[in-house]
């Protein structure tokens, strides 16, 4: 939708699902003082299912379908789009209740977590010296973790109910900002000396 980086989009998202299966105990003992009980292989298997194949897929069909992709390619936002609204719908209306009672103290911090992602991810490679496409691929990708995903893995993997609040409350914003972000720059252009 934004006309951003794809390959750079597909190696952050492979990067840092491997990556979060690697440090989420690690960060949960040095920041909590306590390790938390994981699921190391369920979460595994959950990541290869809902992110790595579908990589996969999408890459060999690429390589070995290219006209079948290149027809497809139209339809992928508007199919994308809706894939978001009922995953946000699904995640919200599971936790409705716990969303709704812990207000505005969830909100904000949800928001900025992914407001301040996306200006870290745009201005930072900005500085180092990255291109604009690639500077808006990366605020895109650090705005809009995947939340669903996260979502997922609470429901699936951890018992407690509320470990799925913030990872609904999370799929809103995430949606908002990055949705935002993404048509915003489709109508921006990038300058050729700026690629």
């Amino acid at each position: 939708i934004a006309k951003g980086n794809v390959a750079l989009s597909v190696l952050m998202t492979t990067a840092t699902t491997v990556g979060a299966i690697l440090m989420t105990p690690f960060l949960c003992k040095a920041l909590l003082g306590a390790v938390v009980p994981v699921d190391a292989k369920g979460i595994a298997m959950s990541t290869i299912q809902v992110v790595l194949a579908p990589i996969a897929i999408g890459m060999t069909a690429n390589k070995f379908f290219p006209k079948l992709v290149k027809a497809i390619l139209p339809f992928a936002p508007v199919v994308g789009v809706v894939s978001t609204c009922l995953l946000v719908a699904s995640a919200v209306a599971q936790v409705a209740d716990p969303i709704m009672n812990a207000g505005i103290g969830l909100q904000i911090p949800v928001l900025l977590l992914h407001l301040l992602g996306g200006l870290v991810g745009y201005w930072l490679p900005k500085i180092t010296g990255f291109g604009e496409v690639k500077s808006r691929t990366m605020a895109i990708e650090t705005s809009m973790k995947s939340s669903a995903f996260g979502f997922l893995l609470a429901k699936l993997h951890f018992g407690d109910y509320v470990a799925r609040v913030p990872s609904a409350v999370s799929v809103v914003w995430m949606a908002l900002t990055g949705s935002m972000l993404a048509v915003v720059w489709r109508y921006i252009p990038v300058k050729e000396d700026e690629k």
